[in-house]
């Protein structure tokens, strides 16, 4: 079984929530509405073959779940970016698939406040 650290700086997320107060909450619930919506997006994108909309909606990803320290996310985010920039789908319906995985661990993580 995986811990949370394996999914989130811990450290981070604690000093991000400090800061952010009461603010916390709207930055986590917007962050996972948000994701959820542009994992499904990239689902689609990948049936579509659009490597250019993959670029761009995998880079919104990437940036969003580096703001919350979900680094691992946001690494695999980057993969599926850069497949975009190449311009090639090559391997990216089973990046997408650890991608929805990793998400569903971090929602959970961050739903019950670690």
């Amino acid at each position: 079984m995986s811990k949370p650290e394996d999914h989130l700086d811990i450290v981070a997320l604690k000093e991000l929530k400090d800061i952010m107060e009461g603010e916390f909450d709207t930055l986590v619930a917007t962050f996972i509405r948000d994701s959820s919506n542009k994992v499904e997006e990239l689902a689609d994108i990948i049936e579509a073959g659009d490597p250019d909309r993959l670029r761009k909606v995998a880079h919104s990803l990437k940036g969003s779940s580096s703001n919350v320290c979900a680094m691992p996310l946001s690494e695999l985010a980057r993969q599926l970016e850069q497949l975009g920039r190449e311009g090639t789908l090559a391997g990216a319906a089973d990046l997408l698939e650890r991608l929805r995985d990793e998400f569903q661990q971090v929602a959970t993580l961050l739903n019950n406040n670690i």
